[in-house]
């Protein structure tokens, strides 16, 4: 009966134990899920809440990779159907600049051919210099007319077998063979009205959806490759301001917040970008105003970060003299608890010694008897 008690206790002492390990879980479990937070809740600390750069980066280094992914595809996508908005306006303008002021043409083969023996020149608000002449094969006619459009800004020169573009701030010309242009479109031959009706009207749909995916996954790749350069130069920037400050901090926590700080410059990147795909305006300088945005909000978090430890360090300090006090008065009390116990065993022992000399017949101290 006893055993079976023993056995008994054994086992609702093992229960308690098991509630314990599976509350430490829980509550461990609840403290990784308030940890990890979602992307909008990520966007909002990053900017507005640089004391939690700390909690951001203790996610890991996958956590903050996901994120700088996720704006990167924000962007892309931005970048994208501005691209397209821009495309399509100017294709509108195209279609009616052939309709009011081309001659008649035609396209068959990979050949275009207009109706106008002479060289045509114009000036155009949208595209700039213009030069058709479908008539040479000449290079070196076709070189002197890159030639004559070098200096300005855009400028258009169609051939019998190709087209030229020079556009601004693009060093250079473009060239677009005509059979690859619009072999890729299905379509092998066609005339003026043709040209202008497929141009205005819903067949342009499935160019603008294959050149959308084109340069979606261009503008992902290429804004993901520039921002990981700037997060490099960012985080470098705020692991020589610990060094600075003597605070010890790991190279990778310091490339998660430089991740985070970039935030607001991604955000007012992607703001730029959609404005100029309605007015379109260049702000000079926007790229040493987007470092040194990032710069800003990881040098704050690395100061932050130097108070928080500051502090910490006064506090343990703090409860280390405290600590000491105590340990300095316990000690004090020992020593006259000591000296206390010292005088009333010596006061036993004088007492003990008189009433042995009495015993002895002897006279206490003191006596006149």
């Amino acid at each position: 009966m006893i055993a079976v008690l023993e056995g008994s206790g054994n086992k609702l002492k093992k229960e308690p134990q098991n509630v314990n390990e599976k509350e430490t879980e829980k509550t461990n479990n609840e403290k990784k899920d308030e940890m990890k937070k979602g992307f909008f809740k990520k966007v909002w600390y990053s900017i507005d809440k640089i004391d939690k750069y700390s909690e951001l980066s203790a996610e890991g280094l996958k956590s903050a990779i996901k994120y700088l992914a996720i704006l990167m595809l924000i962007i892309a996508l931005i970048s994208g159907m501005a691209t397209i908005y821009r495309t399509s306006l100017k294709i509108k303008d195209i279609a009616k600049y052939i309709d009011e002021k081309a001659p008649e043409l035609t396209y068959k083969d990979g050949t275009l051919s207009v109706d106008n023996q002479d060289i045509i020149t114009d000036e155009n608000e949208n595209f700039g210099k213009i030069i058709v002449d479908t008539n040479t094969d000449d290079e070196q006619t076709i070189n002197k007319y890159v030639n004559d459009v070098n200096d300005e800004e855009n400028a258009v020169i169609i051939l019998k077998n190709k087209l030229i573009l020079k556009e601004a701030n693009v060093s250079g010309t473009t060239n677009y063979n005509y059979k690859d242009l619009f072999g890729e479109l299905g379509i092998t031959e066609f005339n003026k009205a043709d040209l202008i009706n497929y141009l205005s009207g819903s067949g342009m749909s499935k160019l603008y959806l294959n050149l959308f995916l084109v340069l979606f996954m261009y503008a992902f790749a290429m804004y993901l490759i520039n921002t990981l350069f700037y997060v490099i130069l960012i985080s470098t920037i705020g692991y020589l301001a610990t060094m600075i400050l003597r605070l010890k901090i790991r190279y990778v926590a310091i490339f998660n917040m430089g991740i985070y700080s970039i935030t607001l410059s991604t955000i007012l990147n992607m703001l730029y970008i959609g404005l100029n795909a309605f007015y379109p305006y260049k702000i000079g300088y926007f790229e040493v105003m987007y470092v040194l945005i990032a710069s800003i909000y990881m040098i704050a978090a690395i100061f932050i970060l130097k108070m928080e430890f500051d502090k910490k360090q006064g506090q343990v300090q703090k409860i280390v003299e405290v600590e000491k006090e105590v340990k300095e008065e316990i000690k004090n009390n020992e020593r006259k608890q000591e000296e206390k116990n010292k005088d009333t065993e010596n006061k036993e022992t004088k007492k003990k010694k008189e009433e042995e000399n009495t015993e002895d017949g002897e006279e206490p101290e003191g006596s006149n008897a």
